[in-house]
């Protein structure tokens, strides 16, 4: 009887370790996603501001003071 029961237990500690080694993936992966976002974020906030500038330079405005300024230089 004792045999039986240790070789239960021995059973359920080899399966609560597995379970506890499939968790710690789970964890590990998570934490990867959680970096991969945070890295997508800050691009995406360089890109916000490399769209702005880019916006910035070609408005109407910039473009006509540009030009103005480039026909000044050829009189």
């Amino acid at each position: 009887m004792a045999r039986k029961l240790l070789i239960v237990i021995f059973i359920f500690t080899l399966a609560a370790l597995s379970l506890l080694a499939i968790r710690q993936e789970q964890i590990n992966t998570v934490h990867t996603m959680t970096v991969l976002h945070q890295q997508i974020a800050r691009q995406e906030t360089s890109l916000d501001a490399l769209r702005f500038a880019i916006e910035e330079e070609c408005s109407v405005e910039s473009l006509g003071l540009f030009l103005a300024t480039e026909v000044a230089k050829h009189e």
